[in-house]
């Protein structure tokens, strides 16, 4: 869990050039002078600058990326606004969690990157968010872990020939022993952090006097027990915790008995994204909406099965 975020830091850092967060730096491209053959990215004696890395991304880069995951949208529950940890004016990523990084490391680095980076920096950047994917998955085999194994040396060392020496913190060494751990252990969903995290804030939202906080956790769980049993001899009509409507029931209807003239489709309960703004349809969108309302309205299915005289 917390190798997976803090690589994913390191390369996302690293590949959109964040100041203060970046491996590459003057100290580092000075060692490349002594550890690494590649004068490509040597200071030039005569103007002092450096040039720019192949595995760094452009302003312009930098824009695309930023931009996409600001309207970018998921599955709701499935991760957290990502949107919300967009810096435009830095063009960086702020306030990301680790499931947040998880998500990203997995599924969308390498999408992210696969027009924006060379290929030769994308592979192995794609090759080590498969290897995460494949290490955290549910159903594992032992020739596969063995195979995840093999094949983990051979992407770290693709990556040296790339980045800078500094990039090769103690934490990107420990992606080559997870696959062993998890061949002799379990898989990894059994092991993580990540529902034991959850639980922990969960009880420290229980916590109401600092100065008590085991006090605090055993009466929020007492009251939180007494509560639950109670609830079931509550009538039928009474919400509680075991009867209240799911986060997102299709099923709920409102408005029926205050507007009975409402059509069906407008009485499913809902609840809106941001600040409330008017705009109007335009000619897409307009015959979209109305296509959609003529194929899910109740009150349109009898016109729909009706016979007309001389319409075939």
């Amino acid at each position: 869990m917390y190798i997976e975020k803090n690589v994913f830091d390191n390369i996302f850092n690293t590949v959109m050039n964040v100041k203060g967060k970046t491996k590459d730096n003057a100290k580092s491209i000075a060692d490349l002078k002594i550890f690494c053959h590649r004068p490509e990215l040597h200071q030039d004696e005569s103007s002092k600058k450096y040039p720019k890395a192949c595995y760094m991304l452009e302003k312009n880069a930098k824009e695309v990326l930023c931009k996409w995951l600001q309207e970018l949208r998921f599955p709701n529950g499935y991760v957290s606004n990502m949107g919300r940890c967009v810096d435009m004016n830095k063009l960086k990523l702020f306030g990301m969690k680790s499931h947040d990084c998880h998500v990203f490391m997995q599924l969308l680095i390498s999408i992210a990157f696969r027009e924006l980076l060379p290929r030769n920096v994308w592979q192995p950047l794609t090759e080590l968010s498969l290897f995460f994917k494949d290490l955290t998955a549910t159903a594992l085999t032992e020739e596969h872990m063995a195979q995840l194994e093999k094949d983990i040396p051979h992407t770290s060392c693709k990556l040296e020939r790339i980045f800078p020496p500094s990039f090769w913190d103690p934490m990107e060494h420990l992606p080559i022993h997870l696959a062993y751990e998890a061949r002799l252990a379990s898989p990894v969903q059994g092991r993580w952090m990540f529902p034991y995290e959850r639980y922990l804030l969960k009880l420290k939202n229980k916590v109401k006097n600092k100065n008590k906080v085991e006090g605090s956790i055993c009466n929020a769980y007492l009251v939180e027990e007494a509560s639950s049993f109670c609830a079931h001899y509550f009538k039928s009509h009474v919400s509680t915790r075991h009867r209240k409507v799911p986060r997102n029931s299709d099923d709920c209807r409102v408005g029926g008995d205050k507007y009975p003239e409402m059509l069906s489709i407008f009485k499913h309960a809902g609840r809106s994204f941001g600040k409330k703004k008017p705009r109007r349809l335009d000619d897409k969108e307009y015959h979209a909406a109305r296509t959609y309302v003529l194929l899910n309205c109740d009150e349109v299915k009898p016109y729909i099965s009706a016979s007309y005289s001389g319409v075939s």
